[in-house]
């Protein structure tokens, strides 16, 4: 099997290697850029010189740290013994999740666009059927078209809460409506849901597990990097049922035999300490989204407001490219975006950040309106 480039690492690269000087860059970020605060640095120089026992699930102090936020903060009762494993990440921790719970052949139902799933299902040698989100309101998930799509094949259904590109977050009765398709049908249900703490309106985050009443086949893999700035430590969990997870943990002791021991103490701390410091990094969040979004609208652009995340999903069709080429005519112009096909969405749009400051995104701005004009004048 040949695989592409994750595509946000592939465009990346190719900002570094821009001909002209990468100054020109506007810089923006897809998560808070700040350094740990020093009760998380003590917690890992502590760490550092102990040794562990070897606990593939992860350290039983994380769990407990990480049952009690989800008690306090979404009202989540989960045993930290049997419901909770630690992973590299929500990356890891889906592809995991999905080798280990699918098999060869089966077909997952993916509501699109979407973050890059699209390498994790091939990876688990699963195909992934791929179902147009309703952009005119406001990329809603269609759980008619959902069911229309089930096969005998089918065997999981697949959805990012809240979504990355589109900062869509579904709400309750949608998410009671998609889980009760999953339920008719047997169908897993894989959530990533690392963007909790990025809903600035709309109708507010609801964890799946929330609803496990109406199904009780849920899995749900969680990053800390979105978070808590924990981006370089790559430690996240997977949340799910016990007779699900067993068969997880199993695939996670052949993968990887468990996450790093002083990460994870870094975590735990993050966890339970203070929050003071990062709090203010999403305090101006939302503003910055508004700035974004006039400026897209002062360059002739459309898109719909994002409920949540650090980034909109535009439409740049005025533009008249699409796909890389519509990267690297944004790029050319000091502007990293990743267009919508690497999503499975449109390759007319494109996803761009705002996670910079005021002066950044007026820059972009400026620069979206500059190219606008140039193509308008052909």
């Amino acid at each position: 099997m040949i695989l592409q480039r994750l595509p946000a690492l592939a465009l990346a690269e190719r900002a570094l290697e821009q001909s002209g000087p990468s100054a020109d860059l506007v810089p923006m970020a897809g998560v808070p850029v700040i350094p740990m605060p020093s009760h998380v640095i003590e917690a890992a120089r502590t760490a550092a010189g102990q040794v562990f026992p070897r606990r593939s699930r992860g350290s039983a102090a994380l769990r407990r740290a990480i049952s009690e936020h989800l008690a306090v903060s979404l009202r989540l009762t989960v045993d930290p013994e049997t419901e909770l494993v630690i992973t590299h990440g929500a990356q890891h921790g889906m592809s995991v999740a999905l080798r280990a719970l699918l098999e060869p052949g089966d077909e997952v139902i993916v509501p699109a666009p979407t973050y890059f799933f699209d390498g994790m299902l091939r990876l688990a040698g699963v195909h992934p059927r791929y179902v147009p989100s309703i952009e005119s309101r406001g990329w809603e998930h269609d759980p008619e078209a959902i069911e229309d799509a089930v096969t005998p094949a089918t065997k999981a259904l697949l959805i990012c809460n809240p979504n990355n590109p589109t900062g869509h977050v579904p709400s309750r009765q949608r998410l009671e409506q998609l889980l009760d398709v999953a339920a008719r049908y047997g169908l897993i249900v894989f959530a990533d849901e690392s963007y909790e703490r990025y809903v600035w309106d709309g109708p507010g985050y609801v964890p799946q597990l929330l609803l496990r009443e109406r199904h009780a086949d849920l899995v749900t893999v969680t990053s800390l990097s979105k978070n808590y700035a924990f981006t370089s430590w790559r430690v996240g969990y997977i949340n799910a049922p016990a007779h699900l997870l067993t068969a997880i943990h199993h695939a996670l002791e052949w993968d990887a035999i468990n996450v790093g021991d002083v990460a994870q103490a870094a975590a735990e701390a993050v966890l339970a300490g203070p929050q003071e410091w990062i709090e203010p990094a999403f305090a101006t969040m939302r503003s910055r989204r508004d700035l974004l979004l006039d400026g897209l609208r002062r360059a002739g652009l459309t898109a719909v407001r994002p409920d949540a995340g650090i980034f909109t999903f535009a439409d740049c069709t005025s533009l008249e490219t699409q796909g890389r080429q519509l990267e690297d005519l944004l790029l050319e112009q000091g502007i990293t975006a990743i267009a919508g096909d690497a999503f499975a969405g449109p390759g007319t749009h494109a996803r761009i950040l705002y996670g910079g400051s005021a002066a950044d995104l007026a820059e972009v701005g400026r620069r979206l309106r500059v190219l606008a004009s140039q193509i308008r004048r052909r």
